[in-house]
């Protein structure tokens, strides 16, 4: 089923509720940029939380009723390439703190690529293939007392594009912003099936192949389409079929 286009946008979503996360941001040619136009449908919803023992936990909230698993997939793709955005553009006045962002940005795509070596199947374990799981590990149970919460929310914008919003409601630690990545993609394959792994592996070589190719993740354009080509190519790349790549399936 297609999406009416009827919902408003709340704000652009790139909103920081501690100092020094991230600068708010709600003009409008931001959201035409991101392509965040006010006819959007707000389709599934990924609160991250942490605590200071590097404990992550994840939950899902579907917003649409015809929500269907591809869109696990698009939301996890699009986090990746805010993620980098928000790392490669943080505090940019200050070159020491944006240069900082930026090899932070470099170490995701490290762990990304990693994840691709070997490739992603449902029973991987990322934080272990990240090389990460001996300082943080996933919890099955929101933390009593988060050091860290973000909220991430998919829009529908058209037949074949989505976009992303989010909220970083509290970021103690900057590894925490690449963690969650990972810790969102390791909750990802809960909620999907063996045809979206395999679009997921190939959206992501495509998009860090962008990357590797000169595509900027510090450009708001960048960061709005490279999800969507890379999603569009995989979809279509493991014969997952044409026109339905735009509905939730």
């Amino acid at each position: 089923m297609w999406y009416p286009l009827r919902a408003l946008v709340e704000g652009l979503g790139i909103v920081a509720r501690e100092p020094g996360v991230v600068a708010s941001a709600s003009f409008g040619f931001l959201k035409k940029a991101l392509g965040l136009e006010p006819r959007s449908v707000r389709l599934l919803t990924a609160r991250i939380a942490a605590d200071d023992d590097g404990k992550f936990f994840v939950i899902f909230s579907q917003r649409h009723p015809e929500l269907k698993s591809p869109e696990f997939v698009r939301l996890t793709l699009h986090y990746y390439a805010k993620v980098l955005f928000l790392l490669g553009t943080h505090l940019s006045q200050v070159p020491a703190v944006r240069l900082m962002g930026v090899r932070t940005a470099d170490l995701l795509r490290g762990m990304v690529s990693r994840f691709l070596e070997t490739g992603i199947s449902l029973d991987s374990d990322l934080l272990h293939l990240a090389g990460i799981d001996d300082v943080t590990s996933m919890a099955a149970a929101p933390p009593a007392s988060p050091k860290t919460a973000i909220v991430a929310t998919l829009w529908f914008k058209s037949i074949f594009s989505r976009g992303i919003t989010t909220d970083l409601v509290r970021v103690r630690y900057e590894q925490h912003i690449v963690f969650s990545v990972v810790a969102l993609l390791h909750a990802a394959l809960a909620e999907i099936d063996e045809p979206d792994v395999a679009v997921l592996n190939n959206a992501l070589r495509h998009m860090n192949r962008d990357y590797v190719s000169g595509v900027s993740y510090c450009s708001l354009q960048s960061m709005a389409e490279t999800p969507n080509a890379a999603f569009l190519s995989a979809f279509i790349g493991t014969g997952e079929g044409g026109a339905s790549a735009g509905e939730t399936p």
